[in-house]
């Protein structure tokens, strides 16, 4: 992940706390509704593609993720699926579905359009064990696999405290 710059100049707040860069990376290896053998049907929605963030705590307290960019990689030249992801708050992202090539790159690294990292216009709050939720729609005639999704951002947490490995 060492291509993301953020969009903005972040600063870590003062005393005791520090941000550690880090990525969710979601995948037919980890998220079962986005393996090839889900591929959406033409016309089919699929709803509720959950994107877990883990429960990490130190000193009793929640890890706290900050996305800052969203990375949709794609193992075709083209695709015309369409996607709206929903915020560990609730808040969606896009009003209705937009095609995921404005945003998409190849899966052997080469962009289709738009650029890498989409970044978001201010950080996105994930507190430990919060949910993204993806939903995607097939609006043509031939069924589509699924995307590749990474949310990148930093972990904050106190200092002196790393996650064990």
């Amino acid at each position: 992940m060492s291509n993301y710059r953020p969009q903005y100049a972040y600063s870590t707040p003062p005393l005791g706390w520090e941000d550690e860069q880090f990525h969710y990376s979601f995948d037919g290896t980890n998220t079962p509704l986005l393996t090839t053998a889900n591929a959406l049907a033409a016309g089919a929605l699929s709803n509720n593609i959950i994107l877990p963030m883990d429960s990490e705590q130190t000193n009793g307290r929640g890890v706290v993720f900050f996305a800052r960019a969203i990375k949709i990689r794609l193992g075709t030249l083209h695709s015309t699926l369409n996607f709206q992801l929903r915020t560990p708050h609730g808040d969606l992202m896009q009003l209705v579905p937009v095609p995921i090539a404005l945003y998409a790159s190849r899966i052997d690294g080469k962009s289709i359009a738009g650029q890498y990292f989409i970044p978001f216009e201010g950080e996105i709050e994930s507190p430990a064990g919060s949910n993204w939720t993806l939903y995607l729609y097939n609006p043509t005639l031939g069924s589509v696999n699924p995307p590749a999704v990474t949310l990148v951002g930093v972990k904050r947490r106190m200092c002196g405290v790393r996650r064990a490995a």
